[in-house]
């Protein structure tokens, strides 16, 4: 929106389907809106300032690849992780779901705050359970109790 506003999570309705999928999808936009990744942003921002729908930025073959190319990076870098990295990842993410909540049940009374993260100004991305100090900069999948995934997207 020209005035610097952005969509509420009622116009993400259409392709969440309930209020907890938009209120996530609306942070997630939020997140790659300021995100390291040009095309993604370029998607979020739209999104968020109702220049487009979300149907249109999930279904548009140029921001479908980005998404898709974030998430096999995501991928690869969990499989090069070591055991402790992916523990260590997990303790992280089980903090970072309790802030969450804790965000969450804010917003349900009325009372939230910015999305920062103790020491964390307004506008830096928290360390989330998906950053990651070491190679390929995030932690990637397994972060979810600390094992590695099985199945397509486990060892290779």
């Amino acid at each position: 929106m020209p005035d610097g506003r952005e969509v509420d999570q009622a116009a993400l309705l259409d392709v969440a389907k309930d209020e907890d999928r938009a209120r996530s999808l609306l942070r997630a936009l939020r997140t790659l809106g300021t995100g390291p990744d040009p095309k993604l942003r370029e998607m979020a921002r739209g999104v968020l300032r109702g220049d487009l729908t979300a149907e249109q930025a999930f279904t548009d073959p140029e921001y479908t690849a980005a998404l898709f190319s974030g998430a096999d990076k995501v991928r690869r870098a969990g499989e090069r992780r070591s055991d402790a990295e992916a523990r260590e990842a997990g303790e992280r993410f089980g903090e970072w779901q309790q802030a969450r909540r804790t965000e969450e049940e804010r917003e349900d009374q009325g009372t939230a705050q910015p999305d920062t993260a103790p020491g964390t100004a307004p506008g830096q991305q928290p360390a989330g359970p998906w950053r990651h100090s070491g190679p390929g900069g995030v932690g990637g999948p397994g972060a979810l109790g600390g094992s590695r995934p099985a199945g397509p997207f486990g060892h290779r």
